[in-house]
Formats: C-alpha cells, sequence, structure tokens
C-alpha cells in the first residue's frame, strides 16, 4: 500500500451528525487494518472518549492522540508523552478572560475544572463519553468509562491553579456573542505559551501548550512506528486538522469541512453524514 498510516479525527470526520460512527466507515477501516494499515485517532477530545470510542469499534492495539496532541498514548493506552501548560500562562489567560468576559475550562487528566456551571458544562461527561449506541457501544462499558472522569467546580480557579499547580493539558473557551476570532488575536498578540486553534469556525477555541498539534504528534507517532510520513495519510474537518493535514503524505478534508480547510488538503471526500472516511479509505488507500 502507498500509504500505511491513517490519522483520523473524531468530530465532523470519524463520528457523523448523530455522534456515531457508520458500520461501513468501521468495516472500511478494518478491511485498511487488514492489509496492513494502522490506523490512530487524533482528537481534541480526552484520552478517555478517544478510548471508549477505539474499544466500541474494536480498534485496538493502536496509539492515540488526544487533547490535539498534548497527550499521546501508545498501543496499549499506556502514556507516551504529556504536553502541560507553564503556570505563569494560565494565570495571564485568566487575567485576559475576565477583561473580556470570556468563559474557560481547563483539562487535567480526564477531568475539567471548571469556575461555574453553566451551558458549555453541564453534560459534559455524557458529551465527553458518548452513549455510541448505534455503533455497537455496550452501555455497562460506557458507564465504565464515564465513572473515570468527571467535572470538578472551582471557586476561585486563579487561586487554585496559582497553589496547588495542576497540570492542565488543554483550555476550552467559549463566549455567547461569538466574539472570539477577535479574542484568538489578541491571545497570539498579547500571551506567549500556547497555540490557539478552532475547532468550530471561532465558536470556541481550543488552547494547548506552546508547540504542541497534532500534527506535531502525528510526527512522534509516525516516528515511533517508523512509517515515513509519506506513507501517512490524515483526515479531519476543521481549522485544528489544517496543520495535521498538511503534515500528512497525504491531507484528506472532509466534504463538511469549511472551505478554507478544503484549500489545504490534497483531496476531498464525502461528508460525515455520507461515509466520507470509508469513501477516503476505498478511494485513496485501499485502490
Amino acid at each position: 500500500m502507498k500509504y500505511s498510516l491513517l490519522a483520523t479525527d473524531l468530530d465532523g470526520t470519524l463520528l457523523n451528525e448523530d455522534k456515531e460512527i457508520d458500520k461501513e466507515t468501521i468495516q472500511a477501516i478494518h478491511e485498511f487494518r487488514t492489509g496492513g494499515g494502522r490506523v490512530i485517532i487524533c482528537t481534541g477530545r480526552s484520552p478517555l472518549a478517544a478510548g471508549w470510542i477505539a474499544e466500541t469499534i474494536h480498534l485496538l492495539g493502536e496509539p492515540i492522540i488526544a487533547y490535539n496532541g498534548a497527550i499521546i498514548l501508545d498501543e496499549d493506552r499506556q502514556l507516551i508523552e504529556e504536553f502541560t501548560f507553564k503556570q505563569n500562562t494560565v494565570l495571564k489567560f485568566l487575567e485576559l478572560c475576565r477583561e473580556g468576559g470570556i468563559y474557560a475550562h481547563f483539562y487535567e487528566g480526564d477531568n475539567i475544572l471548571i469556575p461555574e456551571e453553566n451551558q458549555w458544562n453541564r453534560n459534559w461527561v455524557e458529551n465527553n463519553i458518548l452513549p455510541l449506541k448505534a455503533t455497537g457501544g455496550i452501555t455497562k462499558n460506557c458507564e465504565r468509562y464515564r465513572k473515570q472522569c468527571g467535572v470538578n467546580l472551582i471557586d476561585n480557579v486563579y487561586d487554585y491553579i496559582k497553589i496547588y499547580l495542576p497540570a492542565i493539558t488543554k483550555i476550552a473557551v467559549f463566549h455567547e456573542n461569538n466574539t472570539l476570532f477577535e479574542f484568538a488575536q489578541k491571545l497570539k498578540k498579547e500571551l506567549g505559551g500556547l497555540e490557539v486553534s478552532s475547532s468550530f469556525n471561532y465558536q470556541n477555541l481550543e488552547l494547548s501548550p506552546k508547540g504542541v498539534s497534532k500534527s506535531s504528534a502525528l510526527v512522534k507517532v509516525a516516528d515511533k512506528l517508523k512509517i515515513p510520513l509519506s506513507e501517512v495519510a490524515a483526515i479531519g474537518d476543521n481549522f485544528n486538522d489544517i496543520l495535521m493535514l498538511k503534515t500528512a503524505g497525504l491531507g484528506i478534508a472532509m466534504g463538511n469541512a469549511p472551505e478554507d480547510v478544503k484549500l489545504e488538503a490534497d483531496v476531498i471526500t464525502d461528508n460525515n453524514d455520507n461515509l466520507g472516511v470509508a469513501k477516503a479509505i476505498h478511494n485513496y488507500l485501499l485502490s
């Protein structure tokens, strides 16, 4: 095969709009693996969320890239690398949030730290560990994963971070008035030590430690697996996937991707509600 490794995003890519994975897509993945290909999940979701999806579709024995590259797990779900924010960066970020009336929550391991209960963190555990009933998810196994993550309400996040030095691997940013493009530019201008991306066209922001991205993690995983980047294909649908698509030997944009993302890809497949990943595997990886 020309391409021996496929890195796939989850939301908007492997997952359809019902947050399920079509059986045809699962079959295509295993057809590729049967032929000797490797398939890894590369997502902004948590390690547990990615692991639950991998278990449900029987994608075992493969590395996982979570939190947009801040956490890399090996084939046995053991931690290879973890990248965290410097304390001073998080504290300065919180000051900017206060000035702009911006809400953010913070990922520590498989938990989130929140300053208040609101629409962006309500039912977070259930939204993080998806039911996947139509995909084949077993309810008791889903509950087992859900019990391993949680939401921690912190009265004063600034003081908590200053005193307890939590290992923060990702920050999610939200605002009711969709003003986050301007806030993203402000962060890039006034605050170093982090990477700024968006997975929903600036309706939210995803922040990673400086130098961390899906792309950088994919390079490390490919090197560990001794697979040249020229033999790596990557598929995604949004702005936080662009570097990954450009790094891979073959960058595949979903049909539902924004036009700016499609322009950065080598090829474009169908959308996530019309078997885009399955079609990409058959058209570009198995042909």
